[in-house]
């Protein structure tokens, strides 16, 4: 009887010691992955506002992302749509808040169908201009089936998103009329903290003229340079108002049209900004300070 009690004693003891071995395993992990979790949470790259010049060619794409949400303004050619939403997977995109066309050019929208067939969309942003173009078509075609809204937005109207980002619409106005549909062109302003990029799509000196005179504020530190360069946009007037720090241009190397135009490049260097050139450099991305 004594040998059996002794043995009785032992056995709670030894579960005893297992069961506090386990809990300490338990909490340790506990502690570590709450420990990782906060400093994933709280690393400020996580939730600063970043701009990605992406390099499509002849054409036009950008992406914003901060805190979590995604807007992309112009999605490129056809051709490049798949390279387009590889990046946008590779840059952890998963939903886009807004997708924005600036104008109905296949070089802006071609890869925009594509785009909203791989990734929910809250909202397409597009000017009143439209186009009989099959590239167009596809666009519409793919938000209706998605369930996509599909917006005219007016100068002043602004999208909140990310960590205290916004995208202020400036141009066209309902009023203005245009023989050239690059001058229709979605004019808008990134702005997050004290940082500001100016996206003009493929506007010329009529649109710049006309922004200008609704007294709207360029300044910017970074300018998405209108028509990939061209000598038909980014006027001196125009410049004098925006003030880039640096100026990004997007285009093909050696494309057809002789972008970026070295009149262009000439007014960009008088006025002090930093050029950046897609066909030189590749996509160019670009950080916003995190107070």
């Amino acid at each position: 009887m004594a040998d059996n009690s002794s043995t009785s004693r032992q056995k709670p003891g030894k579960k005893s010691i297992v069961f506090l071995c386990i809990l300490t395993v338990l909490v340790i992990a506990y502690e570590f992955f709450v420990s990782f979790g906060q400093e994933i949470i709280s690393d400020p790259m996580q939730q600063q506002t970043t701009v990605h010049f992406i390099d499509v060619g002849q054409g036009d794409c950008s992406l914003i992302v901060s805190g979590g949400d995604a807007v992309l303004m112009d999605a490129g050619l056809t051709a490049t749509s798949d390279q387009v939403i590889a990046y946008l997977k590779e840059a952890g995109v998963t939903r886009l808040v807004a997708a924005v066309g600036t104008h109905p050019h296949e070089d802006h929208i071609g890869g925009m169908a594509a785009v909203l067939e791989a990734f929910p969309t809250d909202v397409l942003y597009l000017p009143a201009q439209t186009a009989l173009t099959a590239t167009y078509s596809a666009m519409l075609d793919a938000a209706e089936q998605t369930g996509v809204s599909v917006q005219v937005p007016s100068p002043g109207q602004v999208l909140e998103f990310g960590n205290h980002a916004s995208l202020t619409f400036l141009a066209p106005a309902p009023d203005d009329t245009f023989d050239n549909v690059n001058n229709d062109s979605i004019i808008s302003m990134l702005a997050a903290d004290d940082f500001r990029v100016l996206f003009t799509g493929d506007a010329e000196a009529q649109a710049e003229e006309a922004v200008l005179a609704s007294g709207a504020d360029l300044s910017c530190d970074v300018l998405k340079v209108g028509h990939h360069g061209s000598d038909t946009s980014s006027t001196n007037a125009f410049l004098d108002a925006a003030s880039p720090k640096i100026a990004v241009i997007s285009c093909g190397k050696y494309n057809d049209y002789g972008h970026p135009h070295p009149e262009t490049l000439a007014r960009l260097a008088e006025h002090g900004a930093s050029v950046h050139v897609t066909a030189d450099s590749g996509t160019f991305r670009y950080p916003t300070p995190v107070n």
